[in-house]
């Protein structure tokens, strides 16, 4: 058991671990144990010599953590000297230190000494520790003095991957090459998989090429065995037999579904092997899940199901991906190595293996004892924070050895950094290692009431981090904390609230809306409860209200923390995202600025001015601008003034005439107006004072420009000039990662996402027993379960960050949560977090499990909040006024800002509704077409061996994209370029050997007559059509799900469909429709679709193409789209008619056309005159149009 530590008696001789829980005081023992060494106080053992501030030696792990810690010792060196000059003080400590001195004046003269030699104290990060070290022993150690320390490695280990590339790549066969193509698409994501490795000396290759091995000859060794599995497959003749015999499901290994798999598989085996592609359905037939699947009798067995079963434990792509990067980590890491050897380069890493191998050399053992004579005390702080690298060093120097103390000191509850490299198995070795254990247990930063709920959520389990080696242990409060506490209206607030969110469970997008709306909600009742003087903080004589600057809401990412901001914003409540890390590259006000000083740098130019005119920043609308360009009045004032904004740039700087430009058009009060106006003009600043730095060696308004582009191309948040600024966060609502707030305190914490998990990322796991973290791609199961259990134990560790933030209260948002798609009922996978872990103990439960543990926990610390009732009222700043001066008001909006505004497309209106359509998918007679479209979800990874027709040409994504892209570029009615058309496959990544079957394709594709006129898109030319054509519809009445539905049911397609759901919207409804035609005085809209229904012309029928249109929701786009070009067509055309103007719709399903009349592929739509008025009526209320984009 750990004894429980007091700083002024702690032994300081030998090796000892200091586990201090969170809150309890760990800085503050640092900074006495510092005193005590500096003044000589101990036991005869001890140090008895008063030790200098130079060979007194603290490391930490930041740079900031330094800063603080050289901070605060002064402060105690300070304050000690003062208090023995006056023999007197009011600190307990400094009364028991000076109790222990023989002479108070002689200690203030060794104190004074420490005082104006702090600058010169050995106070480190571990990188600089290293540094000093091979620079202060250079000689000894054979190290070479002058060298540039690499503050980011980034750029030189992205050459190092690309020069890898080139040089292994280059020389593979075509065959290999293709394969590779599949892994990895360049350099950059090879560079992306290698990262880990290259950063982390403890990750070792699970597999690798045997030595005089090449990835060719094991390519070929994995084409061969794929070919052996064919041959074996190819000679069974009796295995439908022996599946329907034995005790399958015959549900799932029906008739049907047999046939077809065991055909697909059957022709694939035929088929010659050049590439690792293998049927999915080759996984139904393993043994594993043959037997996972024989519930009722004897499974079925053969040696095939076994040889299956291990050429899926290590597909062919994962065996060669192995080999590829281990390869590629051991060539990668040589050439860095020689490369910084040659340019003189060190890198932070190389700075702790450099020093790690000087130990170890011959006189490895003399440098050590030069290091501890040096340093004969050592702290290590935030040790929970080492990795294997770091220990290894020192327990090098200072394990069991005479004469020194090494204090390691941390808490392994808080280790939640494993993303930089810390390791807790080596914080669990170092502690086995080191005999004498010592604990803080008592809190000096929370209320009694909050640490009394974190003891008891904690000692629910036994192991309640996972690991046996760290201990939960409780802590107390202390004496002056005990009163503390928060109220709401005179009644004591718990310290913890659970909210649940209802219902029997969700996934995650609809948990983490409902708890953002609950976390905004809750917010915006304690502000006007402060507000009003009804909640109050503090202790019971000097309570307060509460305010904005007091909540902080803790997330995991980036991603929580835009999602709980929206929210606030839609309450108008201010807040701020404390961890925001990004480059001022990536801001809007970055990408707008270059078109300002485009604009400035050349201002007789129209189109740079309107350009510059359209951004936020000069809160000028469309039809301003539209007027100003027939006003030559109007004009010549804009020309003039941004004249003056070039002659201010060229005689004062770029900088002034930012400044000038703010004032000229109060783009400051502009942009406080808008949401997040603080953060943008903050930004505008901060990118001024880039520009200004740059332009002093950028003298050329052009060559600053195109400066600033390529920053805005290649942006770069770890470099510290690049990192957003914060705004003014005094009066705001703080947001800020759970990883940021570890050290820090907040009065009010709300965790509004704690039921949620992240999956892993990473492809290694730690080996407990040698420390070394193998990398493995292969997803070994084994391997995943150790990964999964530190994962959970992290989360865990980060829980207990998060809880212990809080001083007051801490509120909890808790739902059954459900990952992935099944259905939200039953056992939820809340178990796998590190909430549901402590509260469910690990086991899966339903809601009803759920609610019942946390109805156990209801007690006067802990409660359970279970209203589902979400006001969504605005939140408006109270603030009591003086009667005498309140004859004064402020003017007040005669209506709300509507917050349900947003731009919204047909894919936003029916993406909600994935389950209906699995549901329609399951109901159709034949959903054969569908199945093939879910397998275009890994097209892109496959690479098949078919004859080259428009129905073997890849699927996916990328390739309808191309399709589109080939068609908007193509003119219609002139002969096809095939030079051109092989250079689009070539971009595409396509063989040449499709441009034949390409040629002919798009030939079809546009000599096909697409309705009952005859018109061809050959007919067409660039006069009477107009691609990609884009519009914006304004939603002036609110428009909801059920308004909608009752519209369109009128329409015969969309009445065979189930119901829409989405949110109500209101604003502009946007899209881009791929082709409109005129032809013999009517207007036609045609959309191209590359879905794949079957392997010939004939599969595109009628009947097939409305069974897709129907599971897709086209419907609802083709309605969007012929009411934008309905509204366009009554603004340009004079007494325009709709049945006299509107052609009708055409969809084309471009891999059914064969370039005859009534050929398949074509699918014809006609809404009547009736249909289309009703819908625009829903729209928008009033028969107005809106401006296009293009015009036709």
């Amino acid at each position: 058991m750990p004894i429980n530590l007091q700083p002024l008696s702690l032994p300081l001789h030998g090796e000892r671990l200091i586990e201090a829980s969170a809150g309890t005081g760990k800085t503050f023992t640092i900074g006495l144990l510092y005193l005590r060494l500096l003044l000589g106080l101990g036991r005869k053992e001890d140090f008895v010599r008063p030790l200098s501030v130079q060979e007194i030696l603290v490391v930490t792990f930041t740079e900031s953590a330094t800063a603080e810690l050289r901070r605060r010792i002064y402060c105690n060196i300070y304050e000690l000297r003062i208090a023995c000059l006056r023999g007197q003080s009011i600190n307990p400590f400094f009364i028991e230190l000076m109790s222990q001195m023989t002479n108070l004046s002689d200690a203030a003269s060794t104190l004074f000494i420490a005082e104006k030699n702090m600058h010169q104290a050995s106070i480190f990060t571990i990188h600089g520790f290293c540094k000093r070290m091979l620079h202060l022993y250079s000689f000894e150690i054979g190290f070479l003095f002058q060298q540039e320390l690499l503050v980011d490695e980034t750029s030189i280990q992205r050459q190092a991957v690309i020069d890898f590339w080139r040089r292994f790549f280059y020389p593979l066969p075509l065959s290999v090459v293709r394969v590779v193509r599949q892994l990895w698409m360049g350099p950059e994501q090879l560079f992306k998989e290698l990262s880990p490795w290259l950063c982390r000396q403890t990750l070792r290759p699970c597999q690798s090429l045997e030595p005089n091995t090449s990835i060719t000859q094991r390519h070929e060794d994995i084409i061969l065995e794929i070919q052996e599995l064919k041959k074996e497959w190819l000679t069974l003749d009796d295995l439908f037999e022996l599946m329907t015999n034995s005790g399958i499901d015959s549900h799932s290994y029906n008739y049907k579904n047999l046939h077809l798999w065991l055909g697909k598989i059957t022709s694939w085996a035929q088929t010659q092997t050049i590439d690792y592609f293998f049927p999915k359905e080759l996984s139904y037939f393993s043994q594993k899940i043959l037997l996972n699947k024989s519930k009722k009798g004897p499974p079925p067995h053969h040696a095939i199901f076994k040889q299956i079963e291990i050429f899926l434990s290590c597909p062919p792509f994962v065996s060669l991906r192995q080999c590829v990067t281990s390869h590629a980590r051991q060539e990668v890491y040589s050439f860095l190595r020689k490369k910084k050897s040659l340019c003189a380069q060190i890198g932070f890493d190389d700075l702790l293996e450099e020093l790690d191998k000087a130990l170890h050399k011959k006189n490895g053992e003399t440098l050590s004892g030069m290091v501890r004579q040096q340093y004969p005390a050592v702290i290590i702080d935030e040790f929970q924070d080492t990795d294997p690298k770091q220990y290894h060093i020192f327990r090098t120097i200072y394990h069991e050895k005479p004469n020194i103390v090494l204090l390691l000191i941390g808490d392994p509850k808080q280790a939640i950094y494993s993303f930089r490299g810390a390791d807790i198995l080596t914080y669990i070795k170092a502690r086995s290692e080191v005999n004498a254990h010592y604990t803080l247990d008592t809190n000096w930063r929370s209320s009694e009431a909050m640490i009394a709920a974190v003891n008891q959520l904690f000692l629910r389990k036994k192991n309640p981090f996972l690991f046996s080696e760290i201990p939960f242990t409780s802590v107390k409060s202390a004496p002056p904390n005990r009163d503390l506490q928060c109220s709401i209206q005179s009644k004591i607030h718990p310290a913890i609230t659970f909210c649940l969110q209802p219902g029997e469970g969700v996934g995650i997008v609809d948990y983490h809306q409902f708890m953002a709306d609950k976390c905004a909600e809750s917010i915006r009742h304690w502000l006007d409860k402060g507000a009003l003087g009804q909640m109050l903080i503090g202790n019971k004589k000097t309570k307060r209200p509460i305010k904005a600057s007091d909540i902080t809401v803790l997330v995991r990412n980036r991603d929580d923390a835009s999602i709980i901001k929206e929210a606030l914003n839609r309450l108008s409540i201010p807040s701020v995202y404390l961890s925001n890390q990004d480059s001022i590259y990536r801001t809007l006000e970055a990408r707008e600025i270059v078109y300002f000083l485009q604009a400035a740098s050349n201002p007789w130019k129209k189109s740079l001015l309107l350009s510059s005119l359209a951004t936020s920043l000069f809160n000028v609308n469309a039809e301003t601008i539209d007027e100003l360009k027939g006003n030559d009045i109007g004009w010549r004032s804009v020309v003039e003034e941004f004249i003056c904004y070039h002659k201010h740039w060229k005689n004062h700087g770029i900088l002034s005439m930012i400044h000038l430009f703010i004032r000229k058009r109060q783009i400051d009060e502009n942009l406080l107006e808008s949401d997040n106006g603080e953060r943008r003009v903050v930004n505008l600043l901060h990118i001024g004072e880039i520009l200004q730095e740059a332009s002093i060696t950028r003298h050329s308004q052009r060559i600053l420009i195109r400066w600033l582009v390529e920053k805005l191309e290649q942006p770069d948040s770890k470099t510290p000039v690049q990192k957003l600024r914060l705004e003014h966060d005094g009066h705001l609502i703080q947001i800020t990662t759970i990883h940021k707030s570890k050290g820090l305190q907040y009065p009010l914490v709300w965790l509004p996402f704690a039921s949620n998990f992240y999956a892993l990322k990473n492809n290694y796991y730690h080996n407990v027993q040698s420390l070394i973290q193998p990398l493995d791609v292969s997803e070994d199961l084994h391997h995943k379960e150790i990964e999964e259990k530190n994962r959970l134990a992290e989360d865990l560790r980060l829980l207990y960050v998060a809880l212990t933030r809080s001083i007051f209260h801490c509120s909890i948002g808790i739902t059954p949560i459900f990952k992935g798609r099944r259905k939200k009922q039953g056992k939820s996978d809340l178990h796998r977090s590190a909430l549901g872990y402590l509260i469910q103990h690990g086991i899966p439960s339903d809601a009803r499990g759920l609610r019942l543990k946390l109805q156990e926990l209801n007690s006067n610390l802990i409660e359970l909040d279970e209203s589902c009732v979400i006001t969504s009222k605005i939140w408006r700043k109270y603030k009591a006024c003086d009667p005498k001066t309140s004859l004064l008001s402020r003017h007040k909006l005669s209506r709300l800002i509507s917050s349900d505004w947003r731009m919204t497309s047909y894919s936003d209106l029916q993406k909600k509704n994935q389950n209906i359509k699995t549901m329609m998918i399951n109901a159709l007679p034949d959903s054969s077409f569908i199945f093939n479209k879910k397998e275009e979800r890994n097209a892109e990874k496959q690479i098949v061996d078919l004859d080259f027709t428009s129905h073997t040409f890849p699927r996916g994504s990328s390739s309808g994209v191309f399709l589109h892209k080939l068609l908007e570029k193509l003119e219609f009615d002139t002969p096809l370029n095939e030079r051109w058309l092989l250079r689009q496959l070539r971009c595409q990544g396509l063989s040449d050997q499709w441009q034949e079957a390409m040629c002919n394709w798009i030939n079809n594709i546009l000599h096909t007559p697409l309705n009952e006129t005859g018109v061809s898109l050959s007919q067409l030319s660039r006069s009477a059509r107009q691609a990609e054509l884009q519009f914006y519809l304004p939603i002036s009445r609110l428009l909801t799900a059920k308004a909608l539905n009752n519209v369109i049911k009128n329409d015969p397609l969309s009445a065979t469909c189930p119901p829409l759901v989405f949110y109500k919207r209101k604003g502009i409804l946007q899209g881009t429709i791929d082709l409109v035609f005129f032809w013999e005085n009517k207007y036609y809209l045609v959309d191209y679709k590359s879905h794949w229904l079957g392997n010939t012309n004939s599969a595109y029928t009628k009947q097939a193409m409305h069974e897709v249109m129907q599971v897709q929701r086209y419907d609802i786009q083709y309605q969007i789209y012929a009411l934008a070009l309905h509204r366009h067509l009554r603004r340009c055309i004079k007494e325009y008619d709709y049945k006299q103007h509107f052609g009708g719709i055409i969809y084309l399903f471009l891999r059914g056309l064969d370039g005859t009349k009534g050929s398949y592929g074509i699918y014809c739509v006609h809404p009547n005159s009736e249909f289309m008025n009703r819908i625009d009526d829903l729209f928008f209320h009033e028969k107005k149009s809106l401006r296009d984009l293009d015009g036709l």
